[in-house]
């Protein structure tokens, strides 16, 4: 009987004291919403970015009133420099933006894209250097509207007919959108 007692007493006194302090533990609603603080304007872009052509091959992305600048590395040294795990070659990244097309697609697609997966953004710069020229495409989303015909709505929730389709995979469309906002240099 003695044993049962000493027993109880040392697993009561256990119990008491590893529970912990009940206020102590509970966290104010500041440090909850810090710890669920939503990613910034500039964290989102970054994600969005890196699912862009080529998105490992961004060097540079900015946000400034509501003006996304994005910037890919000028050769294979700035990539390896960017991604030194990469087993991605030279000669892989030459072959990725062989074609004109690459480059151009890139640009208009990415520009374009960008605005239709974030709200905040009203303008997209991309700089795209490529075997020692720099090409380049800058949309405002105003004059993306007038361009294409519809508001902008219309072409986020119409895509392939308003936009990819006609402007990203149509090689006449994409020089006509190409020459209207981008540059080569």
């Amino acid at each position: 009987m003695k044993i049962k007692r000493i027993t109880f007493a040392i697993i009561s006194s256990i119990m008491i004291f590893s529970c912990g302090n009940p206020k102590s533990e509970k966290k104010t609603e500041s440090e909850i919403i810090e710890t669920k603080s939503e990613p910034t304007n500039l964290e989102k872009l970054e994600k969005e970015s890196s699912r862009l052509r080529a998105g490992g091959s961004i060097k540079k992305v900015d946000f400034k009133n509501g003006k996304a600048t994005i910037e890919y590395v000028k050769d294979y040294n700035e990539y390896k420099e960017l991604n030194p795990q990469s087993g991605l070659t030279k000669s892989d990244l030459d072959n990725y933006w062989s074609s004109g097309d690459a480059v151009e697609k890139a640009l208009v697609d990415g520009s374009v894209r960008l605005m239709k997966k974030l709200d905040f953004l009203d303008q997209v710069e991309i700089i795209l250097p490529n075997k020692g020229k720099e090409y380049s495409i800058n949309v405002k989303k105003s004059e993306l509207e007038k361009f294409v015909g519809s508001d902008f709505n219309t072409i986020k929730n119409n895509w392939d007919e308003k936009f990819s389709n006609p402007f990203v995979y149509n090689d006449n469309g994409r020089q006509k959108f190409f020459a209207e906002f981008g540059k080569r240099k």
